[in-house]
């Protein structure tokens, strides 16, 4: 399709995904699953077409589909779903579908669109449960406007999408035919504020003292402002939470030890790629370490494991990062995290193994 025929100017992005197929397709096996594919393809293809969507890419369990008119895309949408609730499956099994839209106004070149609004139409789809129909606060605000009958909006708060640094506000779509109670979200502040193992990381910077005493209160002050700003933003990059964030220390949770893992690297080339407007070699010390966690940010109700984790800061050589074998445990085997070496074995003082992060 060419570029001149594709929607420009103001346009809504829908995103859609077979929720689960994974499990689908080991549960129905290769043949059923792959009829139950084609009948959802075609199911939602006709929605679509019906309301002027233009399909963009079909990759995979998924769809890409812009729209000249937000009104359409939440009506193709809900068409689609009502036709996916309503067909007769094979294989004893349904597909469930969820899908995300967003409206933006994004840059159409010759290989098709760019800008931050296909990520976020993408990550609102990845955020939703099968059945369901998110939408952006820019979309709802269009739709809202335009007064559907029977449509809707329900308001689910901010969430935290993955890669996006700023929260984008969802609702979700209601109309008759359609399912209405879902479970959260999945955000990345839905899986870091789960209550059970958490891991926690937190970095104090090498040298900060030189670097106050050379700039005084005023630009130090300043500077410090926005080192917190791109240290959170490198914790949120990496799916974490940012706990606390006082003078040159910042305390993060983590769901995932391995992002944990990830998100100390990035840490370290943040701080060695900062302009610290001084002679002093700022550098930084990360302790990280996994332990019970409340799933509240307010109250972290994880005492002891935040006390370890302090622990190991104060014991870590400047500039380096200690990992605890709690945390070394729960990636082992996963080879995309950085590499681990042992630093300290077991001794009269300290009863567990302690490791290293060396790679990147």
């Amino acid at each position: 399709m060419g570029e001149t025929s594709l929607p420009q100017g103001t346009v809504t992005f829908l995103f859609s995904d077979i929720e689960d197929s994974t499990e689908l397709m080991r549960r129905v096996g290769n043949d059923v699953f792959a009829e139950m594919r084609s009948h959802h393809h075609r199911l939602l293809r006709d929605a679509f077409q019906a309301h002027g969507g233009h399909e963009i890419d079909t990759a995979g369990d998924g769809f890409f589909v812009a729209f000249d008119s937000a009104r359409d895309a939440v009506e193709a949408a809900i068409e689609g779903q009502l036709a996916l609730r309503g067909f007769d499956w094979p294989g004893s099994s349904e597909v469930r579908v969820r899908m995300g839209l967003h409206t933006a106004e994004p840059l159409l070149t010759g290989e098709g669109y760019v800008g931050v609004g296909v990520t976020r139409a993408s990550r609102i789809c990845d955020a939703g449960r099968g059945g369901q129909i998110l939408v952006s606060n820019a979309t709802a605000g269009i739709v809202e406007d335009a007064e559907l009958s029977g449509v809707v909006l329900t308001d689910l708060g901010p969430h935290r999408l993955k890669g996006l640094h700023a929260e984008q506000r969802l609702f979700q779509v209601g109309a008759p035919g359609l399912e209405s109670a879902f479970r959260p979200p999945r955000t990345v502040d839905a899986a870091t504020r789960r209550p059970g193992t958490g891991t926690f990381l937190v970095a104090d910077l090498t040298n900060w003292q030189h670097v106050l005493l050379a700039l005084g209160d005023e630009v130090s002050s300043t500077l410090t402002s926005e080192y917190h700003v791109r240290a959170s933003a490198t914790i949120e990059a990496h799916d974490g939470v940012v706990l606390e964030l006082v003078g040159d220390t910042v305390l993060a949770v983590f769901h995932s030890a391995s992002d944990a893992l990830r998100a100390a690297v990035a840490l370290r080339e943040l701080v060695l790629a900062f302009d610290w407007q001084s002679d002093a070699e700022v550098g930084v010390s990360i302790a990280v370490h996994s332990g019970r966690w409340s799933g509240n940010p307010q109250r972290p109700e994880a005492g002891t494991a935040l006390a370890r984790l302090m622990q190991l800061v104060h014991s870590v050589e400047r500039g380096r990062t200690v990992v605890s074998a709690t945390t070394a445990a729960l990636v082992e085997g996963d080879r995309e995290v950085p590499g681990l070496r042992v630093v300290v074995g077991p001794t009269r003082d300290e009863a567990t193994t302690l490791y290293e992060l060396t790679g990147s």
